[in-house]
């Protein structure tokens, strides 16, 4: 995979700025539990502004093409069809009706 290092440097991705997935990408003989992995920290590090799903698109067009094949990618095919949207912080009541 030495020879399809992508030419996205770490960090150009807005909705990947710590460069989880970039690294991803570019680990040798990754497996689909590592990408796993590094998918939900990504996903949790996410800016809560950012649309997940609009976030996971822009990935697969960054990297489907050159890595049609590499675990991530399936993760991310897989995720995109979650259809996931912006997080919203859920807002509870405790027992006398104040909001937490």
């Amino acid at each position: 995979m030495s020879d399809k290092k992508s030419k996205i440097f770490k960090g150009d991705i807005y909705c990947d700025e710590k460069g989880l997935i970039f690294e991803a990408y570019n680990i040798e003989n990754i497996d689909c539990s590592s990408c796993r992995v590094i998918f939900f920290d990504w996903l949790i590090s996410l800016d809560q502004s950012i649309d997940q799903g609009e976030a996971i698109t822009e990935l697969i067009k960054a990297y489907a093409l050159r890595f049609p094949d590499h675990p991530m990618t399936e993760l991310l095919i897989e995720g995109q069809k979650k259809k996931l949207g912006i997080r919203r912080k859920r807002r509870n009541k405790n027992s006398k009706g104040v909001i937490l």
